[in-house]
């Protein structure tokens, strides 16, 4: 459907009622509702950590053609479940296979790479390759928004991603692998990402650039202790 490759209403034009979208990353109104659900999603997964924690900016990152990569990857891994729902193993949730919204914490000159590449899994190992070899991704803000992850700048501003990610179907993540691990009924199929915890996961692992888009960008000051 063409219609699954159409980026989120919320996208601005360069011109009222056009389909050519600005690109770059949009900073958004704090008085919008857009900025209030955000916000929100993003504060409440701060958990205790949300008295320490100012928010300075958000942006919304417009990037078409990345856009359109993740959309194709999104409808072809939920074509594939809807077809074989018998494949899904570990995630049987079909609404649950795209995760909007996971966290990913970044420095400020990976955060410019990654608003206009995407994720790259040549920069796993940056910080860790525990559960795999691919581009992680935190269920928690309250995680990524560990230093070592979101790295302070100059200022003291750390910066963390709010990602749509495809988590399809997941399985334990081993240290250092390259993919997922095969499907018991049939080696040839992969499962698509890697997770610290089968039943619970709070980490997620991807192996393919085309299955995470980096939706928000978050600025943030750390005011308290970690």
């Amino acid at each position: 459907e063409v219609a699954a490759l159409n980026p989120p209403p919320t996208w601005e034009s360069a011109t009222v009622g056009s389909t050519d979208f600005v690109d770059g990353k949009m900073e958004i109104a704090p008085s919008s509702q857009e900025y209030k659900d955000v916000s929100s999603y993003f504060q409440l997964a701060l958990y205790s950590q949300k008295k320490n924690v100012t928010i300075t900016k958000i942006e919304r990152v417009q990037n078409l053609p990345l856009w359109q990569t993740y959309a194709v990857k999104r409808q072809t891994t939920k074509m594939r479940y809807e077809g074989e729902p018998q494949h899904a193993i570990n995630n049987s949730d079909r609404d649950g296979i795209e995760r909007r919204w996971l966290f990913h914490g970044t420095a400020e000159d990976v955060a410019e790479k990654i608003q206009r590449q995407g994720f790259n899994r040549s920069f796993a190992g940056r910080n860790a390759v525990a559960y795999g070899r691919g581009a992680y991704f935190a269920r928690d803000a309250a995680y990524s928004c560990n230093k070592t992850y979101s790295v302070p700048d100059a200022d003291g501003i750390q910066r963390i991603f709010m990602c749509r990610v495809m988590v399809g179907d997941w399985c334990l993540g081993q240290y250092g692998q390259l993919t997922p691990s095969p499907k018991p009924h049939n080696q040839l199929e992969l499962f698509d990402s890697t997770v610290d915890n089968v039943t619970n996961p709070s980490i997620f692992v991807v192996y393919h650039d085309a299955q995470a888009y980096p939706e928000y960008l978050v600025s943030f000051r750390h005011t308290g202790e970690d």
